[in-house]
């Protein structure tokens, strides 16, 4: 039994924590969303934002362009509310991912254009 769940879970007890520590305040957020979705349904109100969020959600988790981005996502009524700082250039990917996720109706943008820093122009 044991070799079958180190075969299917390669990563140590010790490396699963590490990664979580690392991405914590991401951990949080969807946490958080998760949180907010459930309570959506107890009360008895729509499922279309929370659908609508995790899809924005996964859309920006799955792009490359995106996928390392930290940015702020909530789904109110058919309108996304961004929030954050990001480069100009990462601002555009993330407008571009949100105006193309079926269930969003409109943008709302508030994120905040900061000037790139050298660390991320020494990334590319």
């Amino acid at each position: 039994m044991r070799r079958l769940v180190k075969s299917l879970m390669p990563v140590t007890r010790t490396g699963a924590l590490l990664w979580a520590w690392s991405n914590r305040d991401r951990l949080a957020e969807w946490g958080s969303f998760g949180v907010r979705a459930v309570q959506d349904v107890a009360d008895g109100n729509g499922t279309d934002d929370s659908r609508a969020e995790l899809r924005l959600r996964t859309a920006l988790a799955r792009n490359p362009r995106t996928r390392n981005i930290d940015v702020g996502v909530a789904v109110k009524n058919g309108v996304a509310v961004l929030t954050g700082r990001l480069t100009p250039e990462a601002h555009a990917a993330v407008q571009d991912v949100a105006v193309g996720t079926k269930g969003i109706a409109r943008v709302d943008d508030q994120i905040t254009n900061v000037a790139p820093n050298r660390r991320n122009l020494l990334r590319r």
